[in-house]
């Protein structure tokens, strides 16, 4: 579970503990939909600081990039008249090339985290929207009962009308948190084949580069 699922959850499960406990119901409801609000605001700085980082990673690898093809070039330039200068060019290139693929797997690991932080405020903003017009039909509802209450003679059943209603609320709430699916874990296995093909490639490539400077 996420760090904003989880603040989602101990918000609504105060919530659960508190409204038995205290009078003034739409206070509370009001104060924990206003921290939820601040929580997702807060998470959405998060994704912007993410997706900054996210772009300094796509320059760096970039940079080795063009790293590796600059040593490639000087391999090729001084491998006639000095082969142990060119081998050294060569592991250079090596050197920025692994570089430059652990710094693709760091890039697609904040890209992804990135993508289920973004479906998070996504739904965390779709659950806010929808408590607070749940809120807004609460208050009127309370209101109308409340003018009922103020008649001559007090309904008892009336007040436990309301209570009631707020139970079913907090049920609803309860459904909503069951309801949220679990973060789905990046397929390491497929990862882990995916980075020894690229290590067979590189392996291959630097061969024939070998090749190309013997013959």
């Amino acid at each position: 579970m996420s760090l904003l699922k989880r603040l989602s959850a101990t918000l609504f499960a105060r919530i659960d503990g508190v409204v038995g406990e205290i009078e003034d119901h739409q206070a509370v409801v009001e104060t924990s939909i206003d921290e939820l609000r601040r929580q997702v605001a807060r998470a959405r700085a998060r994704l912007n600081q993410m997706q900054r980082e996210e772009q300094q990673l796509d320059d760096r690898v970039e940079k080795q990039r063009q790293e590796a093809e600059r040593w490639e070039e000087r391999a090729r330039s001084c491998a006639a008249e000095d082969e142990a200068r060119a081998l050294a060019c060569l592991e250079r290139r090596r050197r920025a090339q692994k570089e430059a693929e652990r710094l693709k797997r760091n890039l697609r690991s904040c890209q992804e985290a990135g993508e289920r932080l973004a479906r998070d405020i996504d739904d965390s903003e779709t659950r806010l929207e929808d408590l607070s017009q749940r809120h807004l039909e609460m208050r009127a509802r309370q209101c109308g009962n409340a003018a009922r209450v103020a008649g001559p003679e007090p309904d008892g059943g009336l007040l436990r009308e309301v209570e009631t209603c707020f139970e079913r609320w907090d049920a609803r709430l309860s459904e909503q948190e069951l309801r949220i699916g679990s973060i789905h874990a990046g397929d390491t296995l497929d990862d882990g084949f995916a980075r020894e093909e690229r290590d067979a490639e590189l392996r291959a490539e630097l061969d024939a580069l070998l090749r190309e400077k013997k013959s």
